[in-house]
């Protein structure tokens, strides 16, 4: 696979980039320390900040570290034939970060977004106490997708015990649970997956995406011990894994295979920043698709990419 950044721009006013999602031509992108989602043209043109929720400090953007939702999870849904998107928090720190907004998109009949929070304690508390997650009762989530039969969250792994795994839920399952029509909590398929190492530091999930029946996904190697602080990047790469069945002795059940890890190439150099998330939106010809990708400095501006991924 062959990534290439055809360009780049700073997102003005948006730091902290945590996700990105193309929907019919706009592009919604998630800051980790704000509390409005981002609604912006491909000239970069911000339409619309989405108000999500009021933090204490009573600040929109460059909410305090400590009291922020972390929201670093973003997916596209239908529900009942409208289009909406889940955001959700990583869960790194209860109660703050487990909670999550489902926003119904404008349609030709209503132009607002319409925005409901949800809270989604039971579901973390649950990923926490699974060991298979986390050897230390911890979770970072870090990229959702929402393929055709299920749905995918990616945790992200650290140095002090949590792992880089792929949690698979019934769609229907789950859509019913986030829109808090049934008490139950929906329970996942838990799959560990392997990260290569950059420059001596393991790779994490960073971000996902579903798009033309592949799960693609963005990792990048922080050097951090835990899922709350930041740590120095060594790199960034990005790859997509296939859906192949398993038969566990008991049913089928869908698993994941990483397929191909690539970095993306700038100038012919390795991209070195930090890749927060992808949305992949195109197929332009045969195994050659067209995404965008955001990073985050941790504080500073970020940048928006845009792609072409050669297969």
């Amino acid at each position: 696979m062959k990534i290439s950044i055809v360009r780049k721009a700073k997102l003005e006013n948006i730091r902290s980039a945590s996700g990105v999602e193309v929907v019919d031509g706009i592009i919604y992108i998630l800051s980790d320390d704000a509390s409005c989602l981002y609604k912006i043209k491909h000239d970069l043109t911000l339409l619309e900040k989405v108000e999500l929720y009021k933090s204490s400090s009573g600040a929109t953007e460059q909410i305090p570290k400590a009291e922020k939702a972390d929201l670093e999870c973003m997916g596209q849904l239908s529900i009942n034939g409208y289009k909406h998107l889940l955001l959700l928090g990583s869960g790194s720190k209860s109660p703050m970060r487990d909670k999550g907004f489902l926003i119904k998109l404008p349609t030709n009949y209503n132009r607002k977004h319409l925005v409901w929070e949800i809270n989604v304690s039971s579901l973390y508390n649950l990923l926490r106490s699974h060991d298979e997650i986390s050897a230390e009762g911890d979770i970072n989530l870090e990229g959702l997708a929402f393929g055709e039969e299920n749905v995918y969250l990616f945790n992200r792994g650290n140095r002090s015990g949590s792992y880089n795994v792929a949690l698979s839920f019934n769609k229907p399952e789950f859509i019913e649970y986030i829109q808090g029509h049934t008490d139950a909590t929906p329970f996942p398929s838990v799959q560990k997956i392997e990260l290569p190492e950059i420059k001596g530091v393991p790779a994490a999930f960073t971000g996902a995406d579903f798009f033309d029946q592949r799960y693609w996904f963005t990792c990048a190697a922080e050097d951090s011990p835990n899922a709350y602080d930041d740590g120095p990047i060594a790199g960034s790469m990005i790859g997509y894994m296939n859906i192949a069945e398993d038969y566990n002795g008991r049913f089928m059940e869908q698993r994941l295979s990483v397929k191909v890890l690539a970095t993306a190439m700038e100038e012919g150099k390795e991209f070195s920043g930090k890749i927060e998330s992808i949305s992949v939106y195109e197929k332009d010809r045969e195994n050659t698709y067209t995404a965008v990708a955001v990073t985050d400095s941790d504080g500073g501006e970020s940048e928006l990419l845009l792609l072409d991924i050669q297969l």
